[in-house]
């Protein structure tokens, strides 16, 4: 799998989006939690309340990597309120770090007959089938997702569709969901990433260096899968100065990963 940072956007409106970026192709998640007026507020909403204040509390525990925390406060979010989405939506994506495949699932799914067009649930449940099963049987999901006109982040289902149809053997439509979650985001790194690693295997180098410069300049930190593919571009280009700074990056950044020990040994 390749690893990429998880991201959490606060905004300053008392609006909350935690988009996650999960291990492999990328799922994505947005979970967008506004606290409502605590003024006067039956049973009900109160009910309602502890369920967005521990769903916030999961993703920023599950952003931390505390899944043993981030896995209770999510439980505790469904247990107040049954009714509550976002919730089972959180509770799905932390059960999916955490392998636990059923549960997940299930969480999924619960959300989504709660919220039958939720975009990002669609999509996380499309990646955990695409991703765990079959690609194939997760492009519905996808698909959906897409067909949603106020989908805010059309660029992740995309992605998604992308890096699974590149799973299936199918480039040509893989390259064109990549391009398409490009044409909405254009600085959206994972696309970049994956493109980058299309082109190097189609052998057009100085494309592929190109993309993959533009990603790195857009994450926090290359992950170790981005450095040695730049590590692996370097080689096939003879250029010796920039092979040596990827891996020493690597060493640096990740000296006990498979992908450093096969820059050393292919240097």
């Amino acid at each position: 799998m390749k690893l990429f940072d998880r991201l959490l956007v606060v905004s300053v409106l008392g609006l909350t989006t935690v988009t996650f970026l999960l291990g492999g192709c990328v799922t994505n998640t947005t979970v967008q939690n506004k606290v409502p007026d605590q003024s006067g507020k039956p049973e009900k909403t109160d009910n309602l309340y502890r369920a967005q204040i521990h769903t916030e509390r999961s993703a920023e525990y599950y952003r931390l990597g505390k899944m043993a925390v981030a896995l209770e406060a999510a439980e505790m979010a469904v247990a107040a309120s049954s009714s509550y989405a976002p919730a089972y939506n959180m509770l799905g994506i932390v059960n999916m770090e955490l392998k636990q495949d059923d549960k997940a699932q299930q969480a999924f799914e619960r959300a989504l007959k709660i919220s039958p067009n939720d975009s990002e649930t669609l999509n996380n449940l499309g990646w955990l089938i695409c991703d765990r099963q079959s690609p194939a049987k997760g492009m519905p999901y996808f698909e959906q997702a897409l067909r949603n006109p106020v989908y805010a982040t059309p660029e992740r289902a995309y992605y998604n569709i992308g890096v699974c149809s590149r799973r299936m053997g199918d480039m040509v439509r893989a390259e064109t969901q990549l391009s398409a979650a490009l044409q909405r985001q254009p600085n959206f790194a994972p696309a970049l990433y994956e493109l980058a690693e299309m082109r190097f295997a189609q052998g057009q180098l100085k494309t592929a260096e190109n993309l993959l410069a533009q990603h790195n300049q857009l994450v926090q930190a290359p992950s170790v899968a981005a450095l040695y593919l730049g590590a692996r571009i370097a080689r096939q280009m003879g250029d010796k100065t920039a092979e040596a700074s990827y891996i020493q990056q690597l060493r640096r950044r990740y000296p006990d990963a498979r992908e450093t020990r096969q820059a050393l040994e292919e240097r």
